[in-house]
């Protein structure tokens, strides 16, 4: 297993790891208030940060906490998906899996399976910011609202999905195609050889 074509489907492999793990760090969504001229909240795929000006007002934003089990969980989950990206790399084409009538090499699985749990992922992460956003003052998932708590306090809040989660799209599917296309990129004669 190390034919040139080989190591092209471990680069892509080692390149959708490594916007795997970017994605991560990036933010995927904001609420910037203009009044504060900050970003008040903003969600990353494993926390929630909300500014230090926002904290000093608690009441505005009372459930808006994660859960104390997402933050532990969330950093399972991606270094599962990089073990299942770092496996890829070592197992042999041969080793085989079948699904029913699909008979399917277990690189080939382990790289679909990151990609498609990444997929899952984002898009359960945009369902529960739509879902979650708009209890806050009817805050939309992209958009703008004017809020008033009170006659002194008021402002535009401003909110949008970010480039992270975008990226985070882009590699999703990225990494659930590489798993598809790994046949193709490594050849029959690779494969046939183990």
């Amino acid at each position: 297993m190390n034919s040139p074509r080989s190591w092209i489907f471990r680069i892509l492999t080692i390149a959708g790891l490594g916007g795997l793990v970017y994605t991560w760090f990036q933010p995927w969504w904001t609420a910037y208030i203009e009044a504060l001229r900050e970003n008040g909240v903003t969600i990353f795929p494993y926390n929630m940060v909300i500014s230090g000006t926002l904290r000093d007002y608690p009441q505005w934003i009372v459930g808006a906490e994660m859960p104390t089990w997402f933050w532990p969980l969330m950093w399972v989950y991606l270094a599962v998906m990089i073990g299942l990206l770092l496996l890829s790399l070592f197992v042999s084409s041969a080793d085989r899996v079948r699904l029913g009538k699909i008979d399917i090499s277990l690189p080939q699985l382990l790289v679909g399976l990151a990609g498609f749990a990444y997929i899952v992922y984002v898009v359960t992460f945009v369902v529960v910011v739509a879902i979650r956003a708009p209890q806050f003052y009817d805050v939309p998932v992209q958009g703008s609202i004017f809020i008033s708590m009170n006659e002194h306090t008021e402002s535009y809040v401003i909110t949008s999905l970010q480039s992270g989660y975008f990226t985070a799209c882009a590699v999703a599917a990225v990494l659930f195609i590489l798993g598809f296309l790994r046949e193709k990129i490594v050849g029959k004669a690779e494969l046939l050889a183990g």
